[in-house]
C-alpha cells in the first residue's frame, strides 16, 4: 500500500447509552440498534477493503467485542481482545447513574491536568495516554491491516499518541468519535504521520461521494 495504516472503529450504541448510566468501565452490551449499526459498519469495511488482508483487535469490554463480532463475521476472521483498548477507567462511577455521577463528581473549571483523577479509583489522562501509546508501539505493520475496535475516549488517546502529542497536550484536546465511526491513521515511509479521516459515519447516514477506504489507503 505504501503507507502504514490503522483503522479505528468506535463501538456501536450500548445499553448504558439508553439507560442513563455512565460509560467508562460500565460493561454493557450493545442494543438492538447497536447491532444494526455494527452490521452497517462491518459491511462497509468489507466492501471497501475487498482484497485487503485485515486483522481485528478489540477492547475486551462487551460493547466493543459485540461490535467487533460483526466485523469478524464479514471477514471470516477472529478478533483478538486487548484490555489496553478499554475506555477511560471511571472507578467508583462505573455502573452509576450518569446524572448522579455528574453531581457527585463535578468537572473542574479550567484546563485539565494530565494527572487529574476525576473519579475516585479511576484513571488519569496520563494513564490512558500511556496504555494507548503502548498499544500502538506493539502494533506490527508487516502483513495484515489492523482494524481496532475501541471507545470514544480511548480513540482520543490513540489519535493523540499517533500524532506524538504528549500527555499534557492530550489533556486539552479531543477528537469526535460517534458510534461505529471510522478513523484512519497513516504513516508514510519517512515516518510522517497523519489522520486521514476522523469520525466518518457515512455508513449510518447514507452519505454518498465519500473517499473509499481502499482509495485512502493508496493515497
Amino acid at each position: 500500500m505504501g503507507l502504514e495504516s490503522v483503522i479505528l472503529v468506535r463501538h456501536a450504541q450500548s445499553e448504558h447509552h439508553i439507560n442513563g448510566l455512565t460509560g467508562g468501565w460500565t460493561d454493557t452490551p450493545i442494543t438492538e440498534l447497536g447491532h444494526r449499526q455494527a452490521e452497517l459498519v462491518a459491511k462497509r469495511l468489507r466492501a471497501e477493503l475487498a482484497g485487503v488482508e485485515v486483522r481485528l483487535v478489540t477492547s475486551d469490554f462487551r460493547r466493543a467485542h459485540d461490535t467487533a463480532r460483526h466485523i469478524a463475521s464479514e471477514f471470516n476472521i477472529e478478533a483478538t481482545l486487548d484490555p489496553r483498548l478499554r475506555e477511560f477507567g471511571n472507578g467508583v462511577a462505573a455502573w452509576m447513574n450518569a446524572a448522579e455521577a455528574r453531581t457527585r463528581f463535578p468537572e473542574p473549571s479550567g484546563p485539565w491536568h494530565p494527572d487529574y483523577r476525576h473519579w475516585p479509583e479511576g484513571e488519569t489522562w496520563r494513564d490512558v495516554h500511556t496504555r494507548a501509546g503502548q498499544f500502538l508501539e506493539s502494533l506490527s505493520f508487516d502483513g495484515a491491516l489492523p482494524i481496532v475496535v475501541s471507545h470514544g475516549g480511548t480513540i482520543d488517546a490513540l489519535i493523540a499518541c499517533w500524532l506524538r502529542l504528549s500527555a499534557e497536550a492530550f489533556a486539552g484536546v479531543g477528537f469526535a468519535a460517534h458510534v461505529t465511526s471510522i478513523t484512519v491513521l497513516q504513516q508514510d515511509e519517512h515516518g510522517s504521520r497523519r489522520v486521514e479521516r476522523v469520525n466518518d459515519t457515512a455508513h449510518l447516514n447514507g452519505t454518498e461521494g465519500h473517499i473509499s477506504l481502499s482509495q485512502a489507503l493508496r493515497d
